[in-house]
């Protein structure tokens, strides 16, 4: 004998989003007319990462996620997930005066061109990250409860925040600042 017994369940299809994304960029300006001098500005005017040590360049993120919950027959399941991500690239830019030669220039774009495609890097890191956590916790099962759920996509988000910290702290590392990748002047 078979006993069918009706059971409830909480079906959710929590499609995730793309992050949003805010791109913006602080420029330092930096002068002279030989790769020496403009060495020497950059050491001047360059900005501080978080641990305080300078570089000619610094790309900073924040990430942050917002999600709904859906409830019914004692569950509670992520009904939408979205993402920010705000990205603030602190970069050099050379000052216009007639006096810098047209071969220095080029150095210093040819340069900051190299540089600028290390900070992509660490840009793209971000957007990864806010996609992944849109996915994840997305794809959350139901709960019991919305606070623990909370506490599931939390835990989630806020562990591929610290890993993506560290693969920014490994992809500096790997790539010498950029240096592998032809950041270097002069």
């Amino acid at each position: 004998m078979f006993a069918i017994f009706p059971i409830a369940m909480l079906m959710v299809d929590c499609a995730a989003a793309e992050p949003k994304v805010s791109e913006t960029f602080n420029y330092y300006d930096v002068s002279g007319s030989t790769v020496q001098e403009l060495r020497a500005d950059l050491n001047r005017h360059r900005p501080a990462d978080k641990a305080g040590k300078h570089f000619d360049a610094v790309t900073r993120w924040f990430i942050r996620w917002r999600y709904d919950y859906q409830t019914g027959s004692d569950q509670c399941a992520i009904a939408s997930v979205a993402t920010t991500v705000n990205i603030t690239i602190t970069f050099p830019r050379l000052s216009e005066t007639a006096d810098i030669p047209a071969a220095v220039k080029q150095a210093f774009a040819d340069y900051t061109q190299k540089l600028l495609l290390h900070e992509k890097g660490h840009a793209q890191n971000a957007i990864d990250t806010a996609t992944r956590i849109d996915d994840g916790i997305a794809a959350l099962p139901p709960q019991g409860t919305c606070s623990q759920l909370g506490r599931d996509a939390n835990s989630l988000g806020y562990s591929l925040l610290e890993a993506a910290k560290q693969w920014d702290a490994d992809y500096d590392l790997r790539t010498r600042h950029g240096a592998t990748q032809g950041a270097r002047f002069p």
